[in-house]
């Protein structure tokens, strides 16, 4: 006797099929919301991931068998359209398929009486340092009115997280000016030890739609031996820089994510860098706003950003009596 072949391995994660609103008696306003699924699900990191935008206080959940039950204790605000995030918050339970990149969205008001503009902003976290993409941290948006001194306390007026990539969405807002942040960590209050970013720019929601924004360490200190500077090669190559770089700049030669050989300029169309080693290197140049010859973090509190630091997009070769030319533009460093 043959045994028939099973099924390939289920991938897919458990689909949406059904929600249901329950409004309170009184006030007919949403109490609790039912989403169904296709499969029964678990959690998976619910409470770290789960959020509402705006923020909602006072939410529970419990799952039965393929539902899930939101409760709103406190009442949502007339007029604003919410969005559930469910990011990685839900699995089914035979393979532990995640459900990945899906929110629902909730209108606090009668569709049929009235028709609320909401605008979109969509952006991406990078890293000020290294340029690497920020996963994971809290993008917070307020009212321009709140005063920067008291921001990172205060519930915001729309959140969202970075994904992977480090992008970011925001579709639900309605017209006003805006600041944004960004905070790393489990929550959105800020911590000492947080990662954060901010932007100097007033956010206009409905002409703004695209941002982005570099974190930093407020807390970063440059550590001067991680820096070589050999300058004791006789033989070897040079490299020249023909770039938009303006003001005081520092570029640097790195291998193995240690600096071999950097040099300050100032206000200059070539950037000339002599005795080099042989070898492959990797090329960076930051904006030494204070000419101390130091990448410098940045400082919330005095608005001020992190300097700004662009990265060579290829390895380059440094050849013994070989010149190295090359054509940088970095459109707005």
């Amino acid at each position: 006797m043959v045994m028939p072949e099973g099924g390939g391995k289920d991938t897919d994660p458990p689909q949406l099929v059904n929600s249901v609103h329950l409004l309170t008696y009184d006030t007919k306003k949403l109490k609790t919301l039912h989403l169904s699924f296709n499969e029964k699900i678990q959690e998976h990191q619910f409470l770290s991931n789960f959020y509402t935008s705006p923020p909602v206080e006072n939410i529970s959940h419990k799952i039965k068998n393929n539902v899930l039950e939101v409760t709103f204790k406190n009442e949502l605000i007339e007029n604003i359209e919410y969005t559930i995030s469910l990011n990685n918050c839900i699995k089914d339970i035979t393979e532990g398929n995640l459900i990945k990149d899906f929110t629902y969205n909730i209108k606090s008001y009668d569709t049929l009486k009235m028709n609320i503009k909401t605008n979109s902003l969509r952006g991406v976290l990078k890293n000020s340092f290294s340029h690497k993409a920020e996963a994971n941290h809290w993008v917070m948006m307020f009212s321009y009115d709140i005063a920067d001194s008291i921001m990172f306390n205060t519930i915001p007026s729309y959140v969202c997280k970075s994904n992977n990539e480090g992008g970011f969405s925001f579709n639900n807002i309605i017209d006003g000016n805006y600041k944004i942040v960004s905070i790393s960590g489990e929550d959105y209050i800020y911590h000492e030890e947080d990662i954060i970013s901010f932007s100097n720019k007033i956010i206009i929601a409905g002409k703004d739609s695209l941002i982005e924004l570099f974190t930093f360490n407020p807390l970063y200190q440059t550590d001067s031996t991680e820096i070589v500077n050999d300058t004791s090669i006789t033989k070897g190559g040079s490299l020249t820089l023909k770039s938009d770089f303006d003001g005081n700049v520092v570029v640097q030669l790195m291998r193995g994510g240690i600096v071999i050989l950097q040099e300050s300029f100032a206000n200059t169309a070539d950037y000339t860098l002599k005795n080099i080693s042989t070898g492959e290197y990797v090329v960076r140049v930051f904006r030494d706003d204070n000419k101390n010859g130091y990448w410098d973090t940045g400082d919330f509190a005095e608005q001020k950003q992190a300097e700004k630091m662009s990265y060579y997009p290829e390895k380059i070769t440094i050849r013994e009596n070989w010149d190295l030319e090359l054509d940088w533009i970095t459109q707005g460093f």
